[in-house]
């Protein structure tokens, strides 16, 4: 994985569960950005939970509407788009 987008994905696992959590960092002069728990642990923080915003990770829809609002909204499934691909279920449809 290239550094720039290390620094800038998250790998999630399917079917796993995570708790997404927004860490507020008072950093002094010459202090970096805290990358690790530990260093975070070592600067003074705050740390926000939303239990709202718990996810599970998936690598497949069950619901094929589902499927298809996701394939419309990722500019990078253009080769899903294409009408010779869709299923009975998307041609019956309409969509």
């Amino acid at each position: 994985m290239a550094t720039d987008t290390f620094l800038t994905q998250i790998v999630l696992n399917s079917m796993h569960r995570y708790q997404p959590r927004i860490h507020l960092a008072r950093l002094g002069p010459g202090q970096t950005i805290p990358t690790s728990p530990k260093e975070l642990q070592e600067v003074d923080h705050k740390t926000y939970v939303f239990p709202e915003t718990v996810f599970t990770a998936v690598t497949a829809y069950q619901n094929q509407l589902i499927t298809k609002l996701k394939i419309d909204s990722n500019p990078f499934a253009k080769g899903f788009r294409d009408s010779s691909r869709l299923t009975d279920f998307d041609s019956y449809s309409g969509m």
